[in-house]
């Protein structure tokens, strides 16, 4: 079965979670305008906050800034700026137990709450589109040895 390795630059603590993990993990190209890092983030809030303060974008979350992903240019909190750029990665969250799909985590936990034959379901992520798969370098080195 013939693969592509295409090589993607992500942080030490994500290429750290990968390596630990064994598992793939998701990852998306920074589209952060006036400020290209070149780097690749998981689509999590927790990766995703850390990758803006990484781009300076720091202070309390009360504070009023602008979402310049993509070209965005929406005014939002900083508390919320994770969260919003979640929907530009086109990440949503799909619940385990009737396959509903909602756009936010929170409101996919609203869903499990409030529908008895879900509330023993897990969150499962649903990659956006444009995301890129990476895998431990374990996996590669299986790969080449069995091709």
């Amino acid at each position: 079965m013939p693969f592509d390795i295409i090589p993607v630059t992500v942080d030490p603590q994500t290429l750290l979670r990968l390596e630990q993990s064994g598992q793939p993990l998701v990852v998306y190209e920074c589209e952060l305008w006036g400020a290209p890092c070149g780097l690749c983030l998981e689509g999590t809030t927790s990766a995703v906050s850390a990758h803006l303060r990484r781009h300076g974008i720091t202070g309390p979350d009360s504070a009023i800034i602008t979402c310049t992903w993509g070209g965005c240019y929406k005014t939002l909190k900083k508390g919320s700026m994770a969260r919003h750029i979640l929907t530009h990665l086109g990440i949503k969250m799909r619940c385990s137990a009737c396959g509903v799909v909602k756009c936010r985590h929170d409101l996919l936990r609203a869903h499990i709450n409030s529908s008895e034959p879900c509330h023993f379901a897990t969150a499962n992520d649903v990659p956006g589109p444009e995301g890129s798969v990476i895998v431990p370098t374990s996996w590669v080195a299986a790969l080449c040895i069995s091709a």
